[in-house]
């Protein structure tokens, strides 16, 4: 009797650890929300969490592929690459080659996977020694223009090289690059490998499917909010009819002029503020933070849609200032865009482009007046909504909103 309790005895708790590590997984697996690893961006200073103010981003660019077909960032769009920067007669051109081969063949079938090479000899490299060179490496390929190899402006690839992936090159040595970019779909560089190093594209390779998930659960949000809205009633079109913002130039928080050029057929959120308010603005500008980590939560991103910051003040609110503004508040400022300009044209957009106010005032805290608004505006430029930007429900219903428009006013 005591060995077969004994064996019971053990039995129960052989059980009982057995079921502990499955509860575990069930419990955390309904009642818990799943957080997934994340890769870091990255600026000059190195890498960082989050988009914050700094962090590098690939520009415009128009260079030529290996089929001598103009080729540029947006061709790029929505796509996770891998960028690495050689000419084809470099000494090093069969290690680096093998090391991109490794990602190419594992994500072969994957449309949004591609690889990008950036030949250092321009003027050697024409469009037909880069596609003997692409079409030896891309035989298992199941995906046309998986692989792309560009030429083009030696100064144009010399800058991207230097500013945008920013790689430092040997002067006594500029063609022996070993550096390889892992670039995300919104074209934010999100890791960094030594091309001599397998134990680093092994990583990339596991990086790659993380920044793929990304993809798929912003894919998977964006048809499931389509879905919700489809029987919307449509939003209304505000203000006299047939207006639509005009067009403007202002200064962005770099220094340089934003226009409506730079908009063009976004969807904006627009508010105005200024950087020392004592009242609204922080409050505001907290709402600004929440709609954006939710927009960014749900992968809508800058090329959607923009978040337009103006400044009643803008003696004080320089560049500099906005910036300085921006990093305390954690901006993106890659979809939120602080502007400053001449004041009359500030507050004549406000009046007679979105219909807010903004004037100086002797009476107001800090010695300006505005709107405590967020204004919608669609694509076409038309006043879509205006949502109190000091109250959570309907900065709520300005992302509903904008979400409605997302699906369906492409």
């Amino acid at each position: 009797m005591t060995r077969i309790h004994a064996l019971k005895k053990y039995a129960l708790l052989g059980g009982v650890l057995l079921f502990l590590p499955l509860f575990g997984l069930v419990l955390f697996g309904i009642m818990g929300e799943h957080e997934f690893n994340t890769l870091p961006y990255y600026t000059v200073d190195g890498p960082v969490e989050g988009r914050t103010p700094g962090v590098q981003r690939v520009g415009d660019f128009e260079l030529i592929n290996q089929n001598g077909v103009a080729f540029t960032r947006d061709s790029l769009a929505g796509k996770v690459w891998l960028a690495a920067f050689f000419a084809t007669d470099a000494p090093h051109v069969a290690s680096v080659t093998k090391q991109l081969l490794w990602p190419n063949f594992r994500y072969r079938a994957e449309e949004d996977i591609v690889t990008v090479c950036f030949t250092l000899k321009p003027e050697q490299d024409r469009p037909e020694v880069l596609r003997d060179y692409v079409e030896t490496n891309t035989r298992y390929n199941e995906v046309d223009g998986k692989w792309q190899y560009l030429t083009g402006d030696r100064a144009e690839i010399d800058r991207l090289v230097s500013e945008d992936f920013m790689i430092q090159r040997d002067p006594a040595d500029p063609y022996n690059v070993a550096t390889i970019w892992l670039v995300d779909a919104s074209g934010y560089l999100r890791g960094v490998y030594h091309a001599a190093s397998e134990d680093a594209i092994r990583d990339a390779v596991e990086d790659i499917a993380l920044l793929q998930k990304e993809l798929d659960e912003a894919a998977y949000a964006r048809e499931k909010a389509a879905e919700a809205l489809a029987d919307a009633e449509p939003l209304p079109v505000m203000g006299p009819e047939g207006h639509v913002v005009p067009p403007f130039a202002f200064t962005n928080l770099d220094g340089r002029e934003y226009s409506h050029r730079d908009v063009g057929e976004r969807v904006r959120v627009v508010d105005y503020f200024f950087t020392h308010c004592p009242t609204i603005c922080p409050v505001m500008s907290s709402q600004l933070v929440r709609l954006q980590a939710q927009l960014r939560k749900e992968g809508i991103t800058e090329d959607e849609v923009l978040i337009l910051s103006h400044t009643v003040d803008p003696v004080r609110d320089t560049p500099q200032r906005l910036l300085e503004y921006a990093t305390r508040i954690g901006a993106d400022t890659a979809q939120w865009k602080f502007l400053t300009g001449a004041e009359a044209d500030l507050y004549d957009m406000a009046r007679n482009g979105y219909y807010l106010t903004a004037l100086p005032s002797d009476t107001a805290a800090g010695g300006f007046f505005h709107s405590d608004t967020f204004a919608l505006i669609d694509g076409q430029g038309r006043i879509r909504g205006y949502y109190d930007g000091t109250a959570t429900e309907e900065v709520d219903e300005l992302l509903n909103h904008l979400k409605q428009l997302l699906a369906t006013e492409p």
